[in-house]
């Protein structure tokens, strides 16, 4: 069985596909023997293109049975697993729309979700399965995704009915059709349901290879969510465009051990999952190592700041390639981070040890707009306009997005599919942005998380907050308030193992934040901080995609906020 080698004949050829199960067939049929899914969690139980297909159209079958039609949907509860990537798959190539809940949405949530998407079927993960009991009210038919319960009501159990001409559905799926409905995060609200189609996935796709810069086969690792944009698109419909091989992780936590066995030429993640890399490396270094890592970041600095800098001897190469191979990190070719800011620490860090770390800006509304060059190093900002799109700002900031890829829209959300997706083709995404003399993009905050304290002067509290975790690495998460009220207020969680109640730790985030406030004008400085001795976790203080809840957190913690304010 191939994994990933050079790039065949043909390579590029699924991306011009019409559809996604186009491509998906097109992959097939090059690299039959490739390896095309992982199982980490079953002793690497793997599957190879022409098995991947055959297991597709197998659940394509039975999903006919159950009256999935071209136009339909098909809602899944489920962790990241080898049946979600197959079922997902196969909902497509009938035509119908696939809607993945997160696995750690609560309740309102996943009622809200299946509300709205009104799929005509579910599909649960069998250990999930009581997680539904609070929302049976509102879900139809149901079955067990994977082999649990002894395979009572399993999708895989039933078979194809008579005559199913698996070939003929697929190829009657059109470019304009649904191909996922995929949910936002809901930072200011219930969740919005984005349409997109397959040309529009396929366009984006395309775009996002050739700003990235493809090289060739791939070999990923799969850990997120479906529920995401970054997993489904880049990672999971991306796969299809290349007959790629992919690694399912099913449980994030262990992403380093599935690093380790996979050595991946791809990962992308969002700066929470690189900064954890970073830390696990950073704690095993000796005295030597370390030296020779920070020798290797001031070498970054200098060439980010246009400054001469002699290259690394062979006995400092060959360290820092013992470096990534400790964290698995060796075979790597291209780093990807999106979601949220990426601290510079972070960039330096990666950039120190060879790795081509790169930042983009994408969000679920209009897919990657812009990103960092490959192999250059744009640090402070996301890089310029990927292809076929456009960017310019707005009078007030706001970062404008135009591209013949976008979305359809906001399902069922007419008004804010009008105020999102303007007339002209232009998207308004919310952030507030500068462009530099090169058109690169630099985010400063979030236009409905505008903080105007009692002295009328208007704070992003984003940019503080990046610039705070810039300055400090053992801050995990920031929060900064203010509204409404007489000064500028902080609250932080650390990162493990780094404690609360540490004296030392204390001191160090005094002191960034007495550096930061140096650097910032009067209005915008922090007068009052608290260190909270509980992470902030997805499904509480943050999203499922760890962007901040912040109505949710001022709630949670008004008795500490108060308490900065006496």
């Amino acid at each position: 069985m191939e994994r990933a080698e050079e790039p065949a004949a043909g390579e590029w050829a699924a991306l011009r596909a019409a559809t996604l199960c186009g491509a998906f067939q097109i992959s097939a049929a090059r690299v039959p023997d490739r390896v095309a899914l992982v199982d980490h969690a079953d002793q690497g139980r793997a599957l190879t293109w022409s098995a991947y297909a055959a297991a597709v159209q197998r659940i394509a079958g039975a999903l006919a049975t159950l009256g999935v039609r071209r136009g339909e949907r098909v809602a899944f509860f489920s962790r990241n697993r080898p049946e979600l990537a197959i079922a997902e798959a196969a909902t497509l190539h009938l035509g119908a729309a696939g809607v993945v809940l997160y696995a750690a949405s609560p309740p309102a949530t996943i009622e809200h979700v299946l509300r709205d998407s009104e799929p005509l079927l579910l599909l649960v993960e069998s250990e999930l399965h009581s997680r539904l009991e609070k929302v049976r009210h509102a879900v139809g038919q149901t079955l067990t995704l994977d082999g649990g319960d002894n395979g009572r009501g399993a999708l895989a159990t039933i078979a194809a009915p008579a005559g199913f001409d698996f070939e003929a559905a697929w190829r009657a799926v059109a470019p304009d059709d649904l191909v996922g409905l995929l949910y936002t995060s809901g930072t200011t609200g219930p969740a919005k349901g984005v349409e997109q189609t397959h040309r529009g996935a396929l366009g984006a796709l395309g775009s996002f290879d050739t700003a990235l810069g493809g090289d060739g086969a791939i070999h990923d690792i799969s850990y997120g969510s479906m529920a995401n944009v970054g997993e489904r698109g880049i990672g999971h419909w991306y796969s299809f465009t290349r007959g790629s091989t992919r690694t399912i992780c099913r449980d994030p936590s262990q992403l380093g051990a599935a690093l380790g066995e996979a050595r991946p030429t791809r990962l992308f993640g969002p700066p929470l999952v690189w900064q954890a890399l970073q830390r696990a490396l950073e704690g095993s270094l000796a005295v030597g190592e370390r030296v020779a890592l920070e020798r290797a970041v001031q070498r970054v600095r200098a060439v980010a700041h246009g400054q001469a800098s002699a290259p690394p001897g062979e006995p400092e190469q060959a360290l820092l390639a013992k470096l990534r191979e400790r964290i698995g990190l060796d075979r790597m070719s291209k780093a990807l981070s999106g979601a949220a800011s990426c601290p510079m620490t972070v960039h330096e860090h990666y950039r120190a040890l060879g790795i081509d770390f790169q930042e983009f800006y994408a969000a679920t509304e209009f897919g990657m707009a812009c990103a960092q060059r490959p192999g250059t190093i744009d640090l402070g900002t996301l890089g310029g306009p990927a292809p076929d799109y456009e960017l310019r700002l707005a009078a007030d900031g706001e970062v404008l997005v135009r591209s013949p890829h976008a979305p359809r829209g906001y399902r069922n959300l007419p008004r804010e599919s009008r105020e999102t997706y303007g007339a002209d083709g232009w998207i308004n995404t919310g952030d507030l942005g500068e462009l530099d003399h090169e058109g690169r993009l630099r985010l400063i905050g979030r236009k409905k998380e505008t903080l105007i304290p009692a002295h009328g002067h208007n704070v992003h509290p984003a940019s503080i907050e990046a610039a705070l975790k810039d300055a400090c690495p053992t801050i995990a998460q920031v929060c900064v308030i203010g509204d409404g009220r007489s000064h500028l207020a902080a609250l932080l969680v650390l990162e493990p193992p780094h404690a609360a109640t540490e004296p030392s730790s204390c001191a160090t985030v005094a002191a960034a934040i007495e550096t930061l406030n140096a650097a910032l004008p009067p209005l915008e400085r922090i007068e009052a901080h608290a260190i909270l001795a509980q992470p902030w976790l997805p499904g509480t203080e943050l999203t499922e995609t760890f962007k901040l809840r912040r109505a949710q957190i001022e709630t949670k913690y008004a008795t500490e906020i108060e308490a900065l304010y006496a």
